[in-house]
C-alpha cells in the first residue's frame, strides 16, 4: 500500500491486518504521519518502508509476492498545487505510473487507485453522478485525473485488473483538523469537539433564524 501513513491509508492498513493479511506500506511521510500507524506498529505482519514512489528502482523490490496494490500516496490540496505544479505532477502522475509499472512487473492480481472527485470541478448536479463532465480546474485536480487515466490505460493495454475510486469528502478519526488546508469535514469535527462551540452551533440549529452568516472559530481559527 502506498500512502499507508495517511488518514485513509492508515485505516485501511488496520482493516487489512485485522482481516489476517500481511501489509507493506510505502510512504515518504511528506503528508502522512508515522503516528497514524502506532496502533499496529508491533504487528509482525506489517512492514513500513520510507520511500519515494516516483522512483521505480527504489520501490520495485517491495512488490515481490504482493497480490493487491492500494495506491493512496500523493499530494493533496488545491492552493499548494497552484504554487508547486511540478511537484504535484511528479507525485500524482509520475508516481502513479511508477507504482503501476512496479505492480505490473510483479504480477499483482488487483490494483486499486484513490482518485478524486475534484476532477468534476464545480459540478452541475448534486449529488454528482459518475457520468458528470470532467472539468479539472486546478493542478491538483488535473494531476489526480491524469493519474486515473494512467491507471485505466494500464488496465486496457496491459490487462492489469484495476479499480479507480473517485473519493469525495472523506472524514473520520485522524483526518486533518489543523493547518491552512485542513480537510473541511475534519475542521468541522474539530470545531464540534470544542464544547463551547458545539453548544453554540446546536443552539443555533435548533432555533428558527433568518438567513445570515455565522463565523465559528476553533482552536486554529478556522472559519465555518
Amino acid at each position: 500500500m502506498t500512502g499507508g501513513g495517511g488518514f485513509i491509508g492508515s485505516h485501511l492498513v488496520e482493516r487489512l491486518l485485522s482481516d489476517g493479511h500481511a501489509v507493506t506500506v510505502l510512504d515518504n511521510f511528506s503528508t502522512g504521519r508515522n503516528e497514524n500507524l502506532e496502533a499496529v506498529h508491533s504487528d509482525g505482519r506489517l512492514t513500513v518502508v520510507r520511500a519515494d514512489i516516483s522512483g521505480i528502482d527504489e520501490i520495485q523490490s517491495h512488490f515481490q509476492d504482493v497480490e493487491w496494490t492500494f495506491h493512496l500516496a500523493g499530494l493533496a490540496d488545491i492552493v499548494p498545487s497552484i504554487q508547486r505544479p511540478l511537484d504535484y505532477h511528479r507525485a500524482n502522475v509520475d508516481g502513479t505510473v511508477a507504482v503501476l509499472e512496479a505492480a505490473r512487473k510483479a504480477g499483482v492480481k488487483r490494483f486499486v487507485y484513490a482518485a478524486s472527485s475534484s476532477c468534476y470541478g464545480i459540478p452541475d448536479l448534486y449529488p454528482t453522478p459518475e457520468t458528470a463532465p470532467i472539468r479539472p480546474q486546478y493542478p491538483y485536480a488535473l494531476s489526480k485525473h491524469l493519474g486515473e487515466q494512467c491507471v485505466l490505460h494500464w488496465g486496457r493495454v496491459y490487462r492489469l485488473p484495476v479499480v479507480s475510486l473517485r473519493l469525495f469528502n472523506v472524514y473520520g478519526p485522524r483526518s486533518r483538523t489543523s493547518g491552512a488546508y485542513g480537510a473541511v469535514f475534519g475542521v468541522f469535527l474539530a470545531i464540534l469537539h470544542s464544547s463551547k462551540t458545539s453548544s453554540m452551533l446546536l443552539s443555533k440549529l435548533r432555533t428558527p433564524m433568518s438567513p445570515r452568516r455565522y463565523s465559528m472559530w476553533g482552536p486554529d481559527k478556522h472559519t465555518a
